[in-house]
């Protein structure tokens, strides 16, 4: 159960629509992770992308 002071926070910033807050807020933390991944990725394996093209370029660019 949500405590009453962070619902009435929740309310006095969404204003009407909760729902439509709600979606909005996690679809900006959605996208957080997902760059926050993709930049994870690319720090861990830097040639990444070079890979994969010469992988697409010896498959004539069909991929799995």
């Amino acid at each position: 159960m949500m405590d009453d002071r962070l619902a009435d926070a929740v309310r006095a910033t969404a204003g009407d629509n909760v729902s439509g807050w709600l979606a909005r807020v996690v679809r900006a933390e959605l996208l957080r992770r997902a760059v926050a991944a993709e930049l994870a990725c690319d720090q861990q394996y830097p040639d990444y992308l070079a890979w994969r093209a010469e992988r697409l370029e010896e498959t004539n660019g069909v991929e799995a």
